[in-house]
């Protein structure tokens, strides 16, 4: 019963990053709705990470009131009914909205989650069991990705069942996980909202950046694939699920990955990220794509952790940077789309492959810069 009710736990996990999976039915959505500007289709499977963003705000005060439980199990009801609407309806602007409420269903369970663990769980199991919501948020995107794939075969509205996965997740989470005795959590440092230090700037900045370059694999390989003529939307979506399958295999193995390269992890990751967007962009085979994206989902879960990890590990006010370092995240997310429309704007080198090409570019400067930053340091 005890290993029962860690799993119902784990299980919301598949749900927190699956709003990505719809991407592959983009080029689809577009067709049903040739009136509607592309970017705005395309903020589809961004749009939300914006209101996790203000849910998660709000989402503690809701569970002091109705109690942390419903406020997970309201979530959960949230995606389920967000994930349904586009089968029955034909209307974009309903369409649209069911995207907001999956945001902020997602918003409302996301935060709580860390909570029920740090309830159940002490320790070492509770490393344990944090490591293993990072990997189950792997396997969900690969799992709900790779069904919303098939179920495009049949026509794009019908590939939103996948989203019923829900159903099991409220099942197992309402009658298997008990209602947590959560204590108020008292923060690492009460320190006001002072300035953020420069080195805490630098890593928000780069978050902003490789969450955009990450999201630009969600928003634009399907185009990528037809494009080459190697893959079609089924395809994409495919890609997407390894992208997830990557994403697993780095929460399962960051651990190790950081007892090897220790305050190189960062870079390392990004190495991984680079490659990966390279191999994309000069991909002529969907096998070589496939890889690509397995890599994608690594490298960019291995930097992640690493950075959350750096900040409460050194920052005088862990419990506000992490909470920046989560609406940075989102932002990026969520905007993804725009910012990538802006930069194709002003450089048409950015288009199709030549968009990874220039990501790839721009992951290695970066790579080279932190390496000369850390023999700077090493120096003094």
């Amino acid at each position: 019963m005890y290993r029962i009710t860690k799993v119902a736990l784990l299980s919301v996990s598949l749900l927190v990053v699956s709003a990505g999976a719809i991407a592959g039915n983009i080029p689809a959505i577009g067709l049903a709705y040739p009136q509607i500007n592309k970017t705005l289709i395309e903020l589809l499977t961004t749009l939300p990470s914006l209101f996790i963003i203000l849910t998660v705000l709000i989402s503690p005060k809701i569970a002091k009131k109705i109690g942390y439980k419903k406020t997970v199990q309201l979530g959960i009801v949230f995606v389920l009914i967000a994930g349904m609407l586009p089968v029955v309806t034909t209307s974009f602007v309903l369409l649209f909205m069911s995207r907001v409420l999956f945001g902020v269903g997602v918003g409302l369970f996301n935060p709580l989650l860390y909570s029920f663990a740090a309830a159940m769980y002490r320790g070492k199991e509770l490393a344990s069991v944090i490591g293993l919501q990072s990997a189950f948020e792997g396997i969900g995107g690969m799992l709900v990705t790779f069904l919303v794939g098939q179920l495009l075969l049949v026509n794009w509205r019908i590939s939103f069942t996948a989203y019923l996965i829900a159903c099991p997740i409220l099942f197992f989470f309402s009658f298997l996980v008990p209602e947590a005795s959560i204590a108020q959590a008292s923060s690492k440092s009460r320190t006001a909202a002072g300035r953020i230090p420069l080195r805490f700037a630098g890593y928000l900045l780069l978050l902003l950046i490789t969450v955009t370059i990450y999201m630009s694999v969600t928003v634009k390989v399907t185009a990528l694939l037809m494009e080459k003529g190697i893959g079609q939307a089924t395809a994409g979506s495919n890609l997407l699920a390894l992208v997830g399958l990557g994403a697993m295999l780095a929460g399962m193995f960051f651990g190790r990955i950081f007892l090897l390269f220790k305050e190189k992890t960062i870079q390392a990751a990004l190495f991984v990220l680079a490659f990966a967007m390279f191999l994309l962009a000069f991909s002529q085979t969907i096998w070589l794509a496939a890889i690509s994206a397995v890599l994608c989902g690594f490298g960019f879960r291995t930097f992640i952790p690493y950075l959350l990890n750096e900040v409460n590990q050194q920052s005088e006010d862990s419990e506000r940077n992490t909470s920046l370092l989560l609406i940075v995240f989102n932002l990026g997310a969520a905007f993804a789309p725009i910012s990538i429309a802006f930069f194709q704007k002003i450089c048409p080198f950015l288009h199709g492959a030549g968009l990874f090409i220039g990501e790839g570019v721009l992951l290695l400067i970066l790579v080279i810069l932190m390496g000369f930053n850390q023999k700077h340091k090493q120096a003094e």
